[in-house]
């Protein structure tokens, strides 16, 4: 039973635990808008596995305009790799903030198609801007 926010990032971040246990430590964190449970949330957005992909994903999404910034830091990185992008689309798209979903729409067209990687980039740094 996960009781504080170091455990929970513990446990996403422990790839020798089972899917279930990370995803609840995904699902725990979803409730802690600190940098700390974001940043761990974020980076496992280009996890191995799927379901604490999804898991990851579906906690920032919860938390709304909180993990915006980080989300879109992640996003202009060079080199981002298609899980990742394909983790923050499902955050973007499935936000609890109707004003991330409605910005967020030229960012989620750019997540997919064949110049992603440069076209989300420049999407997340417009974005970015307006949430400053």
């Amino acid at each position: 039973m996960l009781e504080n926010t170091a455990q929970a990032i513990a446990a996403l971040q422990d790839t020798k635990l089972a899917e279930n246990q990370r995803v609840d430590a995904a699902r725990f964190l979803a409730a802690d808008p600190s940098p700390d449970a974001i940043a761990a949330l974020v980076t496992a957005l280009a996890d191995d596995d799927h379901g604490v992909r999804w898991a990851a994903g579906s906690a920032l999404g919860h938390q709304g305009e909180a993990a915006l910034p980080a989300l879109l830091s992640a996003l202009m990185t060079p080199g981002v790799d298609k899980t990742l992008r394909d983790g923050a689309r499902h955050a973007l798209v499935d936000n609890s903030s109707a004003r991330v979903r409605e910005l967020s729409v030229p960012l989620v067209k750019a997540l997919k198609g064949p110049e992603a990687d440069i076209a989300a980039m420049q999407e997340a740094q417009k974005l970015l801007a307006q949430f400053r």
